[in-house]
């Protein structure tokens, strides 16, 4: 909520009319979840009209077992070089707002 409000103060903004977050897949965070609590939260505030949109960016796994990068999905997160789920999260962790629009 701060985040939008000093956005609207800081570009003379009277109401926030869309927000874009990006929501990471091992980010913990539940979209549908996020989606009910903007729509409680928002009201009596600069977001009370607002719109949230939520993008899911593709996870991005590091095997450390055969070193390879590569594109894995919630539900498969096995390398598909050699099979082992032994990997780091190079992007899929993401909480952030990518952009307020205003009127």
């Amino acid at each position: 909520m701060s985040i939008a409000e000093s956005a609207v103060q800081k570009n003379n903004l009277k109401r926030v009319v869309r927000v874009v977050l990006e929501i990471g897949q091992f980010s913990g965070v539940e979209p549908e979840l996020l989606r009910f609590a903007f729509k409680v939260i928002k009201k009596g505030t600069v977001l009370e009209q607002a719109e949230i949109e939520i993008e899911v960016p593709p996870l991005l796994l590091y095997c450390n077992e055969c070193e390879t990068e590569y594109l894995g999905e919630i539900d498969q997160l096995r390398c598909p070089g050699c099979l082992k789920e032994r990997f780091k999260v190079i992007r899929g962790r993401e909480m952030m707002v990518r952009s307020i629009v205003g009127g």
